[in-house]
């Protein structure tokens, strides 16, 4: 099963004392242990069986426009962050919405702007704008609470996005999360390239 594939992931799920805590998963538990601690408020659907999931565009005026999947179900749904230039269509997306069918839970995977079947030129994204396509699912797509599942570059998103939409964010697990790369990259820098360092900063924010 692909999400045996998994490596043992982290989740920041609240505690009765209105703050967060690590909870170490193994590969075979993270999603399942998350969402049974979760309670359940919304009304339950039809058999994940019968749902099927097509292909749809996130129309915004001044961005490019994003393609995505949205997979309906109960709450809290998930939405799948992947990594650099990954696409929605990946192994991992697909291992995480065939589980959220196994347990009827909303699930929803989408392409960057520039990536895959999204609108835009991959050669002039950032992560800024990276940072916006992952806040646009969030805002216009996603329904009541949501766990962000993070894989590598996005898990870096995924944080991004929990500060932006702490209202909206209830847990994160991160897959390979590459939270610390870039400002790792960044900071290796040479000081004779101060000028790209600016670039990159004002590029990521």
């Amino acid at each position: 099963m692909a999400v045996a594939r998994l490596a043992a992931v982290a989740a920041w799920v609240p505690c009765r004392s209105w703050g967060w805590a690590a909870v170490p998963f193994g590969p075979h538990r993270g999603l399942s242990v998350l969402l049974a601690r979760i309670p359940q408020r919304a009304p339950r659907w039809l058999p994940a069986c019968r749902q099927k999931t097509s292909l749809s565009f996130l129309n915004r005026p001044d961005l490019p426009n994003l393609a995505y999947k949205k997979l309906k179900g109960k709450s809290p749904g998930i939405i799948f962050i992947p990594g650099y230039l990954s696409y929605m269509n990946g192994t991992k997306a697909l291992a995480i919405e065939e589980f959220c069918k196994s347990l009827g839970h909303a699930c929803i995977r989408f392409d960057y702007s520039g990536v895959g079947s999204s609108d835009g030129n991959s050669e002039e994204s950032t992560l800024g704008k990276w940072r916006k396509d992952v806040l646009s699912i969030i805002d216009d797509l996603a329904d009541g609470p949501q766990i962000l599942v993070g894989s590598s570059l996005g898990g870096w998103l995924m944080l991004h996005a929990a500060i932006a939409r702490p209202e909206k964010v209830v847990a994160l697990i991160g897959v390979a999360t590459a939270a610390d790369t870039l400002v790792t990259k960044f900071n290796q820098l040479p000081v004779e390239d101060s000028g790209r360092k600016n670039y990159i900063s004002l590029h990521s924010a």
